[in-house]
């Protein structure tokens, strides 16, 4: 079958009208469809508060016990005494240590290494 051999199809079918009854049931099944959706939005709106205030309670972290400490003694606390003179400055000699020799400087080690390429050449140094 062609396009225009469909499209004639198509145009017949169009020129035949539909039975009441058809139309009716149609009509029907349309409605509950919208009303289902309906319910289930309504169900999502009030379902997702109460979900999610049942997740935050069961997450929270209980309070914590109460410690009860055994009793103690009342602690003392004595003025303090102002001093009106400072305290006395201790005064420490510096010590004093011997020079340490030190030995002459060594001069460093050079070590040079050439390799085939007379551009390129290594010099390692230490001590």
């Amino acid at each position: 079958m062609t396009d225009d051999g469909l499209r004639g199809l198509l145009r017949e079918m169009r020129e035949q009208p539909l039975p009441a009854d058809s139309l009716a049931r149609v009509r029907m099944r349309v409605a509950q469809g919208v009303q289902r959706r309906r319910r289930w939005k309504i169900g999502a709106f009030v379902l997702a508060p109460v979900c999610a205030l049942a997740i935050a309670l069961a997450l929270r972290s209980p309070a914590p016990p109460q410690l009860r400490l055994p009793g103690l003694p009342p602690v003392r606390v004595e003025p303090a005494v102002m001093r009106t003179e400072p305290p006395p400055v201790v005064r420490r000699n510096a010590v004093r240590r011997k020079p340490v020799a030190r030995r002459p400087a060594e001069p460093p080690v050079l070590i040079r290494i050439e390799t085939p390429d007379p551009d390129v050449v290594i010099l390692l140094v230490g001590n």
